[in-house]
Parts: C-alpha cells; sequence; structure tokens
C-alpha cells in the first residue's frame, strides 16, 4: 500500500487518469453485459453504475494522497468561486444552450421543422434537467467537471501553454468517451465535438480565475435541448447531432483565433520559465 501511494505521489496525473479510465469503464460497460444477461442478474447493476463518475472520484483519491485535507479543501474550494464578473456568468449559463438551439434553426435549411414552438414548450422541462444536472454524481456535469477541470487542467498548464494544455486533455477526454462509441450509445462522429467542447471549457476556466463552477454551470447547461424535445424525426434528429458537433467545433475555433493559445488574450503566465 506504501508503495501504491508513493507512486500515486510521484506521478499524479497518470493515476488520476488510470483510476477514471477503469472506474467508468467498468461502470459502463458491466452494466451492459449484466442487462444482455451474460453476468449476473440485473438487479447487481446498480454497485457497478456508482462507479461511472470515475473523473470524480479519481480527483478526491489523488488529492487526498498526494494533499491530505488541505488539499482536498483547495479542490473543493474551486465550486466557491464565483466572483468572476456578470459578463463570465452569462457565458456560463448561455454559451451551451445558444449552441444547443443553433443547429436546431440550422436544421430548417435542410427541411427540418420550426423549433420555436417545441423549444417554448419544454422549457420548464429544460429548467428541471438543469436543476438536477447541477448535483446529480451520475450525470456528466458533476462526474467530470472536478477532475477534467479542477484537478487535470491546471497541471498540465504547469508544463504547457493553456491550449496545448486544453488539446491534450481534450484527447484524453475523448479515449475516456470510447466505450460510449463501441456500446452504441454515442456515435463516433460525436468524439470531434467532445474534442472542441474540452477547448471551449479550457477557455471559460482560464478566463474564470479556475472556476470550477463556472464550467459546472455551463456543462449543466449543456445537453438540454435534445432531439426529443423537438420532435424530430430519425433523419433530422440524426442531422441535428452532426450540426450539434459542427456548431461546437467552430465555437472551439472561434475561441483559438480570439484569444490565442494562452485562451485568455493575455500574455502565457501558465508556464514555468524555461532552463537556459
Amino acid at each position: 500500500m506504501t508503495s501504491i501511494r508513493r507512486q500515486i505521489s510521484r506521478y499524479p496525473l497518470v493515476a488520476f487518469f488510470a483510476i477514471a479510465y477503469i472506474l467508468t469503464w467498468l461502470g459502463w460497460i458491466l452494466p451492459e453485459r449484466i442487462y444482455a444477461g451474460t453476468l449476473l442478474t440485473g438487479a447487481l447493476a446498480l454497485p457497478f453504475l456508482l462507479m461511472v463518475p470515475g473523473p470524480l472520484y479519481a480527483a478526491l483519491i489523488v488529492t487526498a494522497i498526494t494533499g491530505g485535507r488541505p488539499g482536498i479543501g483547495a479542490l473543493l474550494k474551486k465550486f466557491a468561486i464565483w466572483r468572476v464578473g456578470w459578463e463570465w456568468f452569462a457565458v456560463a449559463l448561455l454559451i451551451a444552450p445558444v449552441i444547443g438551439v443553433t443547429p436546431a434553426y440550422l436544421n430548417m435549411v435542410f427541411g427540418g421543422p420550426n423549433p420555436t414552438a417545441a423549444l417554448i414548450a419544454s422549457v420548464p422541462t429544460i429548467l428541471m434537467m438543469f436543476a438536477i444536472r447541477l448535483v446529480n454524481p451520475l450525470d456528466g456535469p458533476m462526474q467530470e467537471e472536478l477532475g477534467w477541470r479542477g484537478f487535470a487542467l491546471p497541471r498540465l498548464q504547469e508544463w504547457h501553454l493553456p491550449l496545448v494544455a486544453s488539446a491534450i486533455l481534450g484527447v484524453l477526454v475523448v479515449i475516456w468517451h470510447v466505450p460510449l462509441v463501441l456500446l452504441d450509445m454515442l456515435p463516433a462522429y460525436a468524439l470531434f465535438g467532445t474534442f472542441a467542447f474540452t477547448i471551449v471549457f479550457g477557455w471559460l476556466f482560464n478566463n474564470t480565475r479556475g472556476s470550477v463552477l463556472m464550467t459546472l454551470i455551463a456543462h449543466a447547461a449543456d445537453g438540454l435541448v435534445i432531439t426529443g424535445n423537438l420532435g424530430l424525426n430519425a433523419i433530422d434528429s440524426q442531422r441535428h447531432i452532426m450540426l450539434l458537433v459542427a456548431t461546437w467545433c467552430v465555437t472551439a475555433l472561434v475561441v483559438v483565433i480570439l484569444y490565442g493559445p494562452t485562451l485568455t488574450g493575455k500574455p502565457n503566465t501558465h508556464m514555468p520559465p524555461k532552463p537556459t
């Protein structure tokens, strides 16, 4: 046990991703096998589903080992960074819904229905889903944000420009999602959106003083405009998802063009000075 703790302390990022991958992948794959009747009964699936928040667990475990109680306190305080300016609060609340609604209207160009009436009717459901996603540890925002942005990104930025660090994190987050593709729960092309999403959230994180609260809010607001709310047929629904991925990619490209490699538009202050 002492040897394991020593290795985690020596390689905290490696340990973090290893724990996050292993726990989540087991949590996704084993219930699928259970429900398919190839393993134990479906009643035993719940313990495995509780493993799904791998990034959350990994951040807490590695931080507890490397930083103890002070480290855990510092990590959790990132949920309390809210004095970021009203404009960034607005960005956190609105960026994902705007990106989510855009494909619904672009879809009209290809013959899709006007989504306005369906969107208005679904507002109460959307608000309820947003509130639940903010606190549900089995959903993406709470599963991921403390791990990806709270733990991993600051460490990657110790050695890389913020854009490079977010790109590295994006690749690692894409790999984390791969089992969902293999299980036919996520189309492969959606992984391009996952990568772009990570760049955009790195931009939000770096412009809000490292606020996990802001990225949690933005993540909770993502995915609320779903095809089921819009009454789309199968063809329109698939096109909507493809347009959504493209919208995230365009948004990430615009962020990079406007804010540069630091993702803040300011000279880089993250990297340590290079040896002479």
